[in-house]
Parts: C-alpha cells; sequence; structure tokens
C-alpha cells in the first residue's frame, strides 16, 4: 500500500513508487499482524474503504487449523492503528456443523465483501459486510464493538463479473457518499455468475444503503445510458457526487453526474471522451484499439481540486491516464512498479482518531 499525493503524478508522469513504506512504521511492526508466522503483509491487507481520513484495512490468516478475517482502522497521517476488530475465526473440524456447510471446501475470504463509511447521526464509522452466496448483511458499529445483521440486500450487487473477461476486482466494490454506500445491480441475475450481453438496460439498478437508518434505497440510471456493451459499467465518486460511467458504442467513454444524490432526475453528462483523444492508438473504421485488441475499459479515479486534470484507470495496458479536460487529450502515467489502479481509494489526510 502506497499514499501518493495527486499533484505529483500530474506534474511528473514517469515515476518510481517506494514498497509498502507504510509497514515498517511501529503502528504496523508492534501490531498484532506479526502474531502469524510469515504473514505476508503485502498480500493479505486489502484497503476496503477510505472515510475522512481513515482507511479500512481487510485482513486474512489461514494455517492447518483455522482460517481468520479481520479488519483494522488504519489513519497513515498519525501513524496509527485501531484494536483488532474480529470478524470472523473459522475452525476447520467446525465446518462442516455451521452455517457455512455448503461452502466447506471454499476458503471463506473470496466469499465475503466489505465497505467502510461514517454514520452522522450517531458520529461513528460502520463497516457493512455482505455473503453474497447467501445475500447475507452485517453491519459493525464501533460504537457498540459488535456485529449485527441487517436486512438482505432487495437486489444483491454483483462484485465482479466471472463470466466477462473486461472486469476487475476494483471496480463496483461500493461507492460512499453523504453517509450511505452504494453499489450497481442486475435485476433478475445471479450477482456473481451472469453473462453480461444477455442483461438489458432495465435490469441495472443502483442499490444504495442508507448507514443512519440501514435500511435501502433503489435508484435509475440516466436515461442516456440506452446500450449494454461487452464492457462493465461503474459507479464512483467524483466532485462530491455519485457519478456513474459507460462505454458508449465502442467509441466513448462517459461519465455521469448525479447533482442531487437520490435524485434520478439530476443525472447530468459530465463529460463524453472520445477514445481518439487517448494514447491508445484507436481505429475509428474498426472501432477498436490498433495496441489493445480487447474492448477498452476505463475507470475514474480522481479529479484535480482545480477541475482540469481526471485520472483514469485503463484496462488493457494495466495503467493510468491524465485525462486534461482543457484540451480534451490524455497522456499515460509511466509507474515503473506494477500498481493495482482499479483498487486505488481517494485519500485525504486528518487527524481523526483510530479509536
Amino acid at each position: 500500500m502506497v499514499c501518493f499525493p495527486l499533484h505529483r503524478l500530474i506534474q511528473n508522469t514517469s515515476i518510481t513508487l517506494a514498497h509498502n513504506p507504510y509497514f515498517h512504521e511501529p503502528c504496523f511492526l508492534d501490531s498484532p499482524f506479526l502474531e502469524e508466522p510469515g504473514f505476508p503483509l503485502d498480500r493479505r491487507l486489502e484497503v476496503v474503504g477510505s472515510c475522512n481520513g481513515l482507511l479500512c484495512l481487510h485482513g486474512y490468516v489461514t494455517n492447518s487449523n483455522y482460517e481468520e478475517i479481520f479488519l483494522y482502522l488504519w489513519n497513515p497521517a498519525t501513524k496509527t492503528l485501531s484494536n483488532k476488530i474480529l470478524f470472523l475465526h473459522d475452525e476447520f473440524h467446525l465446518r462442516k456443523c455451521g452455517r457455512y456447510e455448503m461452502i466447506n471446501t471454499q476458503s471463506l475470504y473470496t466469499l465475503w465483501r466489505f465497505w467502510f463509511g461514517y454514520d452522522d447521526s450517531i458520529n461513528d464509522y460502520k463497516i457493512v459486510a455482505f455473503y453474497e452466496k447467501i445475500n447475507e448483511v452485517r453491519v459493525f458499529n464501533f460504537g457498540d464493538n459488535v456485529w449485527r445483521h441487517i436486512q438482505s440486500f432487495p437486489v444483491a450487487p454483483f462484485m465482479d463479473i466471472s463470466t466477462c473477461p473486461h472486469t476487475h476486482l476494483g471496480i463496483n466494490a461500493g461507492v460512499y457518499v453523504s453517509g450511505t454506500v452504494n453499489w450497481l445491480a442486475i435485476r433478475n441475475a445471479c450477482p456473481c455468475n451472469f453473462e453480461l450481453k444477455s442483461i438489458t438496460i432495465d435490469q441495472f439498478v443502483i442499490i444504495s444503503l442508507d448507514l443512519r437508518t440501514e435500511t435501502y434505497n433503489q435508484f435509475l440510471l440516466p436515461l442516456g445510458f440506452d446500450e449494454v456493451t461487452s464492457v462493465e459499467p461503474t459507479l464512483s465518486f467524483l466532485m462530491d457526487s455519485l457519478c456513474f460511467s459507460h462505454d458508449f458504442h465502442g467509441t466513448h467513454f462517459i461519465i455521469w453526474q448525479m447533482k442531487e444524490f437520490g435524485v434520478d432526475k439530476s443525472w447530468t453528462q459530465f463529460l463524453k471522451i472520445s477514445y481518439l483523444s487517448l494514447p491508445i492508438d484507436y481505429d475509428e473504421n474498426n472501432g477498436s484499439s490498433l495496441q489493445y485488441p480487447c474492448p477498452l475499459s476505463f475507470f475514474p479515479l480522481c479529479l484535480s481540486e482545480n477541475g482540469d486534470t481526471l485520472i483514469l484507470a485503463f484496462d488493457a495496458a494495466n495503467s493510468a491516464i491524465l485525462y486534461n479536460l482543457r484540451d480534451n487529450r490524455g497522456e499515460e502515467i509511466r509507474i515503473r512498479n506494477l500498481v493495482r489502479w482499479f483498487c486505488a481509494k481517494n485519500y485525504v489526510e486528518s487527524l481523526v482518531s483510530t479509536s
């Protein structure tokens, strides 16, 4: 994990990142992360959410006797780590006795998904856990220090499309907006196994979990989204708003902004980016890239404070593109390390406590 300032990417698009610099800090070296022999910090930890300067870390440990799923809150600015938040400790010899008998040969790590957000009604943070096989939802309230079951999703969100080659684990991983967490969902389809080409426009819906009331709302997508292509559409957070983006007829990438959160009619087209303006050797006649033969997949990561520069994760090259809104041109970011761009999170420093 690396925190990197946006302005440095804009100033210099060819850089080398330090490798996991934070794991050498005392808050990690003194933490229970190291209790398990050979625990590989860089491979068993992932960031599942960022809010008010806090990062929520999801960790996993397994050995011959059990597997364990846990979480921490981490503030990189103050270099502090919360106490361990245990989610699940599963003894292998008990696996057939519990509710999870149906998956007794599969790691529970691959079946649970987590999200993180803030409930301003009680001035506290919450973690949401989702078990996709049986549509089970739990919420952890830091004030109570306990996991609770809540109502299942009315339409289960899809985490990734296993049958679609143009998708990534970081896409559609839930978007935190104003005390809610939001996901794309597809009505009348299995959320973890379906063909995108068989889905119609009216099956798509946004599911929104209000962290205050722990109830759900459903929002429609922009009317301008008129075709399902082979590239997965996505939700993101830009300009302090919920945004929806999608491929348009294989020639453009479109980003919509929900100007008034929760109001379907407030969707406004923010950007329509021609693939010809990007550094991808796009062939207008064939509707594809000469350099990258697969359909093009992009994901909006961040917009600069002055609104001039957008960072797009770029699927085919496993890289990112700086798109200048003033001259409508894109430039590829050249980072010498392998970066999982689609899993990047926006982070703003703060002094918020992790306890």
